[in-house]
């Protein structure tokens, strides 16, 4: 009795094992395809400000063969060269069309957005990736190798919030200085947790961007999506109810992120004393920092994100790394930084 039931035992397992084999099988990707031929219009391409309207590439492909008749999706890949397609910018081709032809502006986006620097040459790949099913395996086209050259091409994100009053017609600016659709401005933040939207033209309407719909407003907001609530600013920390920072808005990868980024007084002088500083302002486009303030007889000094690690003293317009205290008499004075030459003044 106990041979047998050892021996039906075997056979039931022998079947599960079985269907559990013949259930997987039908999950095996099969398919031995051969894909399309790629040409381009040319291996070199330099872009300027003058081949924005042109077509400046066009990549020609014929179709591939999977060995039966079935509805393909082709997907354009473009990668530096080397990485294996790794992280590749992909496009789906339209179904009826067997050519993408670029003009200058949408292929130098497209550079841009892989951050590849300007006016440099850099190697890429360029291939077909040929797909009909997720149980057939994708057929890839002959790979191209192109040397392509951007230019760099200043792009604006516009960021109204509370921290100007939802003005969108005069909203702060990110900046992409080479339009590589990264885009970076230091923001002065009134409130901790501030709220804003990003803006593609100063005027509210689409596309606006918001927070990511998993993210709630109990912290900054890392993630942006077309439409979406609004996005959540930094904290502010004590005793600093305005500070500043620098917002970095990555629409390549979708993701926004703050560092504070602050330069203020401090001083005898100062509203503070040498306790705390008196935060100033950023303006984006001139980049020069600015406070209206009310001073006493005494001494001030600039100095960074609230610490002595970065502070700036001298005299006469001139300032250096842990320079001398500055002299003010007493008065109303609107006062200017310009850390990239190490200049200031003093206005009353």
């Amino acid at each position: 009795m106990k041979t047998l039931l050892n021996k039906i035992l075997v056979f039931v397992l022998s079947s599960v094992v079985l269907w559990g084999c013949q259930k997987d099988e039908t999950m095996t990707k099969v398919g031995n395809g051969t894909g399309g031929a790629l040409t381009a219009s040319a291996t070199t391409v330099v872009l300027n400000k003058a081949t924005i309207s042109n077509s400046v590439l066009a990549i020609y492909f014929t179709k591939p063969d999977f060995g039966f008749n079935a509805a393909v999706t082709n997907t354009l890949q473009i990668a530096r060269n080397g990485t294996n397609f790794v992280g590749a910018k992909e496009f789906v081709m339209d179904p009826s069309s067997s050519s993408k032809v670029f003009t200058g502006m949408e292929l130098n986006s497209l550079l841009l957005s892989m951050e590849l620097p300007a006016g440099a040459a850099t190697a890429v790949n360029v291939r077909i990736k040929s797909t009909v099913s997720s149980k057939v395996e994708p057929v890839y086209s002959n790979v191209l190798n192109l040397s392509v050259t951007p230019f760099a091409l200043t792009e604006f994100i516009y960021m109204p919030g509370a921290h100007q009053g939802w003005n969108a017609a005069n909203p702060d600016s990110l900046i992409s200085e080479t339009g590589n659709g990264i885009f970076i401005g230091t923001i002065q933040f009134t409130s901790s947790r501030s709220q804003f939207k990003l803006l593609r033209r100063k005027a509210w309407g689409a596309p606006e961007f918001g927070r990511g719909s998993s993210e709630g407003e109990g912290a900054p907001s890392t993630s942006i999506l077309v439409g979406g609530q609004n996005l959540v600013g930094p904290v502010t920390s004590a005793p600093y109810t305005t500070d500043n920072f620098e917002v970095t808005a990555n629409m390549n990868s979708n993701t926004i992120s703050y560092a504070l980024n602050s330069w203020g007084l401090i001083g005898s002088a100062t509203p503070g004393g040498w306790s705390d500083d008196t935060v100033m302002k950023y303006n984006n486009t001139t980049k020069t920092w600015s406070v209206r303030v009310t001073l006493t007889n005494g001494m001030i000094k600039f100095r960074r994100n609230h610490d002595w690690a970065v502070n700036l003293g001298g005299s006469g317009g001139n300032l250096s790394q842990g320079g001398s205290d500055i002299a003010v008499t007493a008065g109303t004075y609107t006062i200017t930084l310009n850390t990239a030459t190490n200049k200031y003044t003093i206005t009353q």
